[in-house]
């Protein structure tokens, strides 16, 4: 097997699934892209929470000026405080710590799983967000969460539309939460939080997606098995740049296009 990658881990399949070319150039070629705002975002309004929590904070105040605290320590000399990101960042920690407290008290945080799995050559890795005794709680900071418009009843009673499962829960993130299911034997759910709105979702009776993900693991290493250098991977797959991964990911066409033309010159 062509030794490119010593793990396989939810994201990577995720982005192998979804493009395959944005996997190459990550796992096989070593590129890295900057966190953009609503990375940054997310992974500062998870911090304040675990902050939050482990502290037992519960004032909205201190929990605003810490989550809004991390999201400029993630921009580092860029400022950061004009980004839209930098005031959501705020709401959506509180969202968390209300939300997550009522699952009980907080036993892990980024738990983590090395190890094999059934059929696989190459072990898995994973990392969990807000771990409980009953279930494990990943978090998922967006712009908004897609909600149907409100009926007539709906608006009478003061309710918000229905939740548009065409957007949550997503399919990328059922496949990781189901094989984290399966490797720390726990429910897990998905909790997902904008500046104004919030949704859980659990895995419900959805099916496949574990397989799915499974299936693309064994494909990689199918690949990574007939491949005999890292351009025999990029020659398999046509250079596109369809996938949503692309607007997200500054310099990576650039670095994708050399990669393919040193391929087949």
């Amino acid at each position: 097997m062509l030794k490119v990658i010593e793990h396989h881990s939810a994201s990577a399949g995720n982005t192998f699934i979804d493009c395959p070319q944005m996997w190459i150039i990550e796992k096989i070629y070593g590129f890295e892209t900057e966190e953009n705002a609503r990375m940054k975002m997310g992974h500062a309004a998870e911090e304040a929470a675990h902050h939050a929590l482990v502290n037992q904070i519960t004032d909205e105040k201190l929990i605003t000026s810490d989550a809004k605290g991390k999201y400029i320590e993630r921009c580092g000399d860029n400022g950061g405080t004009t980004d839209d990101e930098y005031e959501w960042t705020a709401q959506i920690a509180n969202t968390f710590v209300k939300e997550l407290k009522q699952y009980g008290k907080l036993i892990h945080y980024q738990r983590e799983y090395n190890g094999p799995f059934k059929d696989l050559c190459l072990p898995v890795v994973a990392k969990t967000d807000f771990e409980f005794n009953d279930y494990i709680v990943d978090t998922k900071a967006t712009a908004k969460v897609w909600r149907y418009a409100p009926t007539a009843a709906d608006r009478k009673q003061g309710r918000k539309g229905r939740i548009n499962h065409n957007y949550h829960p997503k399919p990328d993130h059922l496949r990781q939460q189901f094989l984290y299911r399966e490797l720390f034997n726990k429910e897990c759910l998905l909790l997902y939080a904008s500046a104004w709105d919030h949704h859980t979702s659990d895995l419900g009776d959805h099916v496949g997606y574990l397989e799915t993900l499974i299936q693309a693991f064994k494909s990689i290493e199918h690949i990574l098995g007939i491949a005999k250098t890292k351009e025999d991977v990029v020659r398999m797959f046509p250079l596109t740049f369809d996938n949503w991964r692309w607007r997200y990911s500054p310099g990576a066409e650039a670095f994708a296009r050399k990669i393919w033309h040193t391929a087949w010159k």
